[in-house]
């Protein structure tokens, strides 16, 4: 996996001075981590929706500071959002050592096609959408790949014991969680028609006919 950097700089605007800079097209960072004393930082705005974006919270990166030779293996630890616009207001990376093992939680997807769905209308259930797991940064998983195609008859499920990670990559999550299984199709009942309600004028009539 190719590793993404992203080109930051020193900051020195904090507090609520950070909305004017943020109407520059700048977005403040904070970096920490590692035992090395945290950092405020900056980089373009746009550069770093895309970058995070695309590295979520499991994917390493590399910050490369101004005037700095040296670059910090990071990942994406909290990300503010503008509640109505949603975009990026602030980025908190977390710095990690290379040789030492980091958790994380990394994305699940299921592929293939599931026979149980086609031939006896089963209903496909994901219920777990990430694992968490432990390894060393650069071997952080971008994803996990689960093959439904195994699952052949109703009430088929794969455990996070099904699952085998790469060598290196330890799973933390509950090995008898439920990942995905194939639920019974969903049955409509037909409304039971209701005997029409005899009217108290239609009784009269029935009692005279009679």
């Amino acid at each position: 996996m190719d590793t993404i950097s992203l080109d930051v700089s020193p900051r020195d605007i904090t507090r609520k001075k950070v909305r004017a800079l943020r109407k520059t097209g700048v977005i403040p960072l904070h970096l920490y981590g590692n035992g090395v004393p945290s950092q405020t930082l900056q980089a373009d705005s746009s550069t770093v929706s895309k970058v995070v974006n695309h590295v979520g919270q499991n994917i390493p990166l590399y910050l490369k500071q101004e005037g700095n030779k040296q670059q910090d293996l990071v990942f994406v630890r909290e990300v503010q959002h503008h509640p109505i616009t949603n975009r990026i207001l602030h980025v908190d990376f977390f710095r990690v050592d290379v040789t030492h093992t980091v958790r994380g939680d990394v994305p699940v997807v299921l592929f293939g096609e599931a026979p149980a769905v086609r031939t006896h209308h089963g209903i496909l259930m994901q219920t777990l959408h990430e694992l968490s797991v432990e390894c060393l940064p650069m071997e952080m998983p971008e994803r996990i790949e689960i093959d439904i195609s195994g699952l052949e008859e109703l009430d088929n499920g794969i455990r996070v014991s099904d699952y085998i990670p790469a060598s290196g990559v330890t799973i933390l999550t509950d090995p008898d969680e439920l990942i995905v299984r194939i639920g019974a199709p969903r049955v409509v009942e037909e409304e039971v028609a209701r005997p029409a309600e005899v009217t108290t004028e239609e009784a009269a009539v029935t009692e005279e006919s009679d």
